[in-house]
């Protein structure tokens, strides 16, 4: 432990700190963090803040008590009693000395909470527990999205007729839970420490969580698709069966399934299905059949192709775009071709470009 500055959230996430409140500690590290809080008043309290975080409940202090002198306390009459030393195999500063510090820091806060809770007038507690435990349902109409932005700058796009309900886990870094009816975007944040999902998306097919991700969930029709566009995320379905292996989807690749088997797993224009959230698509060597497709199913609308050869042409580069028209508009310089709608906008054209008129 080399830093001396802490904040109460490093605190939290910093794995020899976490292991000093689960009592998995080294020597060294108990020592080093013993010294570390006994510097000042204010590494004290950070570390109280941090270690109740950690315990998974938090509470304020009316008044000040003397953890130090409660600790000693306590310790007098646990391990520090001749009675118990005697007994004890491991010597005091210790993995099991740390275990008593943190049970005397978060009893005493433990009672303290309580007192505020009786006795406070403005009953914060409960709005503290609210935000501990934070459970929303976010609904969509149609042609409507929104966008759930969180502290870490992860970030969920619901898409139009969709409906998640999403839960906060104790710690603000611990996995964010969501159940999906719809299609929505996840833009997880990756953290090279982190041991545990950023999102878990649960479908009536099964389970999604991802590994430092972007990625696209569809629940409809009976089904559920992922498509990952960057890292990858692990599948498991609803009736896995005990001999069966959660199924890993790497970046490229889209995976639809139901609850007892994979449906279809193969490699895709990842950006043809996330273009709706993120208002980009690139295309690599994609023919202007394949992006008709997609904007049939996408959009709703019928794709004329003329004359037939033209389907065949193979597109590069990226576009940016926010609706139809725009998208239509800005693929006429991609494909090297004229692209329009028709007045009532059901129908897309594609066509060749005239050749130039010679002199």
């Amino acid at each position: 432990m080399h830093k001396k500055d802490f904040t109460i959230n490093e605190l939290v996430h910093n794995p020899s700190f976490r292991h000093m409140a689960a009592g998995t500690a080294t020597d060294d590290e108990i020592r080093a963090w013993n010294k570390w809080i006994e510097e000042n008043e204010d590494n004290r309290e950070k570390a109280k803040e941090a270690l109740s975080q950690i315990a998974g409940f938090a509470f304020k202090d009316p008044k000040q008590p003397d953890v130090e002198a409660e600790w000693k306390q306590l310790y007098k009459h646990t391990i520090g009693s001749p009675k118990i030393k005697d007994r004890q195999v491991l010597k005091p500063g210790t993995a099991m000395k740390w275990v008593y510090r943190v049970a005397a820091i978060l009893i005493i806060g433990a009672f303290v909470g309580i007192g505020v809770y009786q006795y406070s007038p403005n009953d914060n507690t409960l709005e503290q527990v609210e935000q501990i435990t934070d459970r929303r349902t976010i609904k969509t109409g149609s042609g409507e999205q929104k966008t759930i932005t969180f502290s870490d700058g992860s970030a969920i796009t619901l898409n139009s007729n969709s409906t998640m309900t999403y839960a906060m886990g104790l710690l603000h870094a611990q996995t964010i839970e969501v159940t999906l009816e719809g299609e929505a975007y996840f833009d997880a944040k990756s953290d090279a420490e982190q041991s545990y999902p950023q999102f878990t998306i649960q479908t009536p097919d099964g389970i999604i969580r991802d590994i430092g991700t972007a990625f696209l969930v569809r629940v409809k029709e009976n089904q559920s698709r992922v498509v990952v566009q960057e890292g990858k995320v692990d599948v498991q379905l609803k009736n896995k069966k005990k001999r069966d292996k959660n199924i890993l989807i790497p970046k490229g690749e889209m995976l639809a399934f139901n609850e007892g088997a994979v449906l279809n797993k193969q490699s895709v224009n990842t950006t043809f299905y996330t273009s709706w959230a993120t208002g980009f698509m690139h295309f690599d060597q994609t023919t202007i059949r394949e992006f008709a497709d997609f904007v049939e199913q996408r959009f709703k609308v019928q794709v004329k192709i003329t004359p037939t050869p033209l389907a065949d042409v193979k597109m590069g580069g990226s576009i940016y775009f926010e609706t139809l028209a725009e998208l239509v508009r800005s693929v006429s310089n991609v494909a090297n071709a004229s692209a329009y709608q028709s007045g009532d906008g059901n129908t897309v054209y594609i066509t060749a470009k005239e050749p130039p008129v010679a002199d």
